[in-house]
């Protein structure tokens, strides 16, 4: 549809449908934007609209970006999955917010009130300033309306947490000293690699596939396309609203000239390769809108805290073909690698089966809460049950893969924590332990509520 109105911005058609739109806005009104965005999941009676979402991203996004400074890239943005742990987030916390409405649980306008005005940030002299608080959201780009409801949410959720660990909670001593053993114990694991390269001179890659897989695939084998990007800035004190100049633009062939004649900032970015465009813009989503538009096309607008932003292409140049010995050799290559990773795989389950296996390599003792071994690298969080083994559970049955190699794991020995440690440490443990408790009790309330309530996503839309 969208295309289809790009493509035919001048014409008498998109006319009559700018004239009905804007009847409709005239008698109607705009209407909030709550009211018009896309419902992007459905939780039992409530329905998450694709702002709330987009706002959950944000706060993953920016966490994660802060957490890996320099290492945050694409590769390790796709491996992360923001997407879907955003959309988690969002399904559980409505999913906790009907069960709290089940219960009875509210705040109170007083309850509310008194909470906020004893946030520091909004006091001045000791005491609570209207005017501060509203510089405040204003400052930190939030809608007051937004911040009291998300705030308000919060306290509930906090109180449902309260009632449930009340009635659903128990401490016992015996198993807090048996999970502090296991967790500040240590491990000593034995292990063998399986590495795809070593199965490489292996595989046989035929002539007649290559030249089969390169007629299916001959039009990815070029170069990448590249992009023209000019984009203006919409925010609350724009004369006109994103959706306003949205609509304006798509009959407009210049957004400079469109920036200029509003008063508009337009940025230039120059030409960009699609890669490069992926990577320095990520914060705004190039992959879901870029691909296949052509001159003069435009993005729909993109909200980003309290700002807008709306592309233009200015020009574009499809990418080239590459020439066929360079593609046959990009293809050899990747079937190469494809085969020997599960030549590899393989090779590592069939050692799993054999009785009498030794491993010639250890981990050296291993902390049994770690997350990666030192020398190999980060271990897959669905994996951490490598460093749980035991005497009774000695191999474990599955290769894990570690930087791109397999490997097989097995019980070497243990260092468990004495007795006289435990009780030295043992206050400092009890306030991690309720911790931990609270956590896993949520976790099995959100599973419980999950299997209750019907919830549906629609996660396309994301």
């Amino acid at each position: 549809m969208l295309k289809f109105m790009r493509r035919h911005a001048t014409g008498w058609m998109i006319k009559i449908m700018f004239g009905l739109i804007i009847i409709v806005f005239v008698f109607w009104g705009v209407g909030s934007y709550k009211e018009r965005e896309m419902v992007v999941a459905e939780v039992g009676s409530s329905k998450i609209v694709m702002s709330e979402y987009s706002e959950a991203y944000k706060r993953l996004y920016n966490r994660y970006r802060t957490l890996y400074a320099d290492r945050f890239d694409e590769n390790v943005l796709n491996g992360l999955k923001l997407k879907e742990k955003a959309i988690d987030q969002v399904v559980e916390k409505h999913l906790l917010l009907l069960k709290a409405k089940e219960l009875h649980i509210g705040v109170s306008d007083r309850e509310f009130s008194e909470y906020v005005q004893s946030i520091a940030a909004f006091t001045r002299d000791g005491r609570f300033d209207q005017k501060t608080y509203e510089q405040v959201l204003k400052r930190e780009g939030m809608d007051p309306k937004k911040f009291e409801k998300s705030e308000r949410e919060a306290m509930i959720v906090a109180k449902l947490m309260a009632v449930l660990q009340d009635h659903g909670l128990s401490m016992d001593d015996r198993d807090m000293e048996k999970s502090y053993k296991e967790e500040r114990g240590l491990v000593r694991l034995g292990y063998a690699a399986f590495e795809p390269g070593d199965f490489e001179k292996g595989v046989t890659v035929g002539e007649k596939e290559i030249a089969d897989i390169y007629e299916r695939e001959k039009a990815v084998h070029k170069t990448e396309d590249a992009y023209h990007l000019r984009y203006i800035t919409i925010d609350g004190r724009s004369p006109v609203k994103d959706d306003q100049a949205y609509m304006e633009l798509l009959k407009s062939p210049d957004i400079q000239a469109y920036g200029k004649a509003k008063g508009l900032d337009v940025v230039d970015l120059g030409v960009m390769k699609e890669g490069e465009i992926l990577k320095r813009l990520d914060r705004f989503r190039p992959a879901e809108w870029l691909k296949g538009m052509r001159k003069g096309d435009i993005s729909l607008p993109i909200r980003d805290d309290a700002k807008s932003y709306i592309f233009q292409v200015v020009d574009s140049e499809g990418g080239k073909a590459l020439d066929q010995q360079e593609a046959y050799k990009s293809i050899r290559a990747r079937i190469t690698s494809e085969r020997a990773k599960m030549m590899a795989k393989t090779k590592a389950e069939a050692a799993l089966t054999d009785k009498s296996i030794h491993f010639s390599r250890d981990t050296g003792y291993l902390a049994r809460t770690s997350t990666a071994i030192p020398s190999l690298g980060p271990v897959p969080a669905e994996h951490s049950g490598i460093f749980f083994l035991t005497a009774d559970k000695r191999i474990y049955d599955k290769p894990v893969e570690i930087s791109k190699k397999y490997y097989i794991f097995g019980f070497e020995d243990e260092k468990t924590p004495d007795k006289s440690q435990y009780e030295r440490e043992k206050q400092a443990y009890r306030q991690y332990y309720v911790a931990k408790a609270r956590e896993s009790l949520l976790a099995s309330v959100k599973e419980d509520l999950k299997k209750k309530i019907k919830v549906k996503v629609d996660h396309e839309a994301l």
